[in-house]
């Protein structure tokens, strides 16, 4: 009998990265999603991508429906847990969760390299005009 409560919290813990993979992967589709509707060539954009620090504050609401979310999931988390047939469909679902999430990453990675290049070439342009202004 010491045997199920420990494979019980086993399972939890499962779930509640199952869980949290899917808030992640979710968020990343979103972001996603957002930069590919935002215009190239909008100057406010710009803008903001120059600032140099972010002040980011979660408002009541948005702290409301993260600790509702949290919630949901759990019950879920335990639903998933007692019930064979939900696990085994929730493994599925996990499977095109993770190959979503590779898909998601090798999207984002193009995104990142193209940034990283740029930011490379910016600086080195910087320096060379530094060096510029500093040889008379």
């Amino acid at each position: 009998m010491a045997i199920q409560p420990a494979l019980n919290l086993s399972q939890t813990l499962i779930m509640k990265r199952i869980a949290l993979l899917l808030v992640l992967v979710l968020g990343l589709a979103a972001a996603s999603a957002a930069r590919s509707q935002s215009p190239a060539g909008d100057p406010s954009a710009k803008s903001k991508a120059q600032r140099d620090t972010i002040d980011l504050k979660a408002s009541p609401e948005l702290q409301k429906a993260l600790a509702d979310l949290a919630n949901a999931i759990q019950a879920l988390a335990q639903r998933i847990a007692s019930d064979p047939e939900v696990k085994t469909a929730a493994m599925q679902v996990a499977t095109g969760v993770v190959v979503t999430a590779q898909q998601v990453v090798a999207e984002q990675s193009v995104h990142i390299q193209e940034a990283l290049k740029t930011a490379a070439e910016r600086i080195s342009a910087a320096q060379s005009q530094h060096d510029k202004v500093k040889k008379p």
